[in-house]
């Protein structure tokens, strides 16, 4: 892809890919989940890539005949019943080629000149059968530079088309609706007024108006292939012309880094929007502890004055207790009461009576209780 940019183009893929990567790193420091982390990883890898068309609709809306048609030769498999059971990659080759690959691709190769420069996939139907197959296809529109969502003309706009819009809505995908079937209408009218119901829902549903392309596919691969009367009622003038200017260098660039980037930024709108509920409970918490901090500073202080203020009861009482033993002592320690000395039952009892008397009551009345109350809300 290098090869065909400009330096001006060069410079602004490197620069994409330089915030793609701190993305990721932000993004898997911050604990993001493997699939989110897993998309964010192919985007950066798509730069590298083909430019990737992925088309999308329900089995019977003629995805495959449309597929052919585009590319001009049958190289799809057509069918009333769900044919596409697995993804299909369609990419340029020599001669037509199937296989599936380690990852259970069905790579198909044609010798079609629109594939040089652009591979399409197509995907199990929004309605398969096996609902594995809708796991695929959402997880194979994140790789997409562009959708083509082809509906059919008989049945615009199902339930399961509208639901399956509602899920790749946020992967900021460009979009283009096709309304395939269109030679079931004898009246351009009725065309008409399947687009503008078409182009209602799609504002409904996607906020904005895509380009919309009622096609036949049926009277394109007609017109490819030896009928080209038929070419001017297939509608497929208009969708090749417009896919042909997509593919255009400048435009195919910004939708080729437009890809990645809106990958990105979903997931950078996401996580924030996580951050932001983080932050929120951390300033809650931070909140709490400021106010478990200030009552704890209110509650020492209030405990230090009280223990000053018994501290100095207690110390009253040893004074006290001290000046009873020197009285004591003085009494005691006479040579006339050396008899009395010796009786140590007597001196003990002496002793507890008159030095320490009630010290031990006023110690135990010493009962405090904080003036202030340690009171955290959580």
């Amino acid at each position: 892809m290098q090869q065909v940019l400009s330096p001006d183009l060069q410079d602004q893929l490197a620069r994409g890919r330089q915030l793609l990567a701190e993305l990721r790193d932000a993004l898997a420091r911050f604990g993001a989940n493997d699939a989110d982390r897993a998309a964010l990883a192919a985007s950066i890898r798509q730069l590298d890539e083909f430019f990737l068309l992925v088309v999308v609709g329900e089995f019977n809306a003629g995805k495959s005949a449309f597929i052919n048609a585009l590319v001009g030769q049958p190289v799809l498999q057509e069918g009333v019943t769900p044919t596409t059971a697995s993804i299909h990659v369609l990419k340029h080759g020599d001669r037509l080629t199937q296989e599936v690959d380690e990852h259970g691709l069905r790579v198909v190769s044609a010798p079609a000149d629109l594939l040089r420069d652009v591979h399409i996939v197509d995907t199990p139907g929004t309605n398969a059968v096996i609902r594995e197959h809708e796991q695929l296809t959402a997880d194979f529109v994140p790789r997409a530079d562009l959708v083509l969502f082809v509906t059919s003309a008989d049945r615009p706009f199902t339930e399961t088309e509208r639901a399956f819009l509602e899920t790749i809505r946020g992967w900021g995908k460009k979009i283009v609706v096709v309304i395939n079937k269109i030679d079931i209408f004898e009246r351009p009218a009725d065309v008409d007024e399947v687009a503008s119901f078409v182009r209602a829902s799609s504002q409904r549903l996607l906020g904005l108006t895509p380009e919309i392309f009622p096609v036949s596919a049926r009277l394109a691969m007609r017109a490819k292939n030896g009928a080209p009367g038929a070419w001017p009622a297939s509608g497929f003038e208009a969708l090749e012309t417009f896919i042909a200017d997509t593919l255009h260098e400048s435009s195919r660039f910004r939708l080729k880094l437009a890809n990645p980037l809106g990958v990105g930024q979903a997931l950078a709108q996401r996580y924030a929007a996580i951050a932001d509920e983080r932050l929120t409970l951390l300033n809650d918490d931070v909140a709490v502890l400021d106010q478990v901090d200030r009552q704890l500073a209110i509650y020492t202080a209030d405990l230090a004055r009280g223990f000053e203020l018994r501290m100095t009861e207690v110390e009253k009482v040893l004074v006290d207790m001290e000046a009873r033993g020197h009285d004591y002592f003085e009494d005691t320690l006479r040579l006339g009461r050396v008899v009395d000395l010796l009786n140590r039952a007597r001196v003990q009892k002496e002793f507890e009576e008159r030095v320490v008397a009630d010290a031990p009551q006023e110690f135990n009345g010493f009962h405090w209780q904080p003036s202030t109350k340690l009171r955290i809300t959580l």
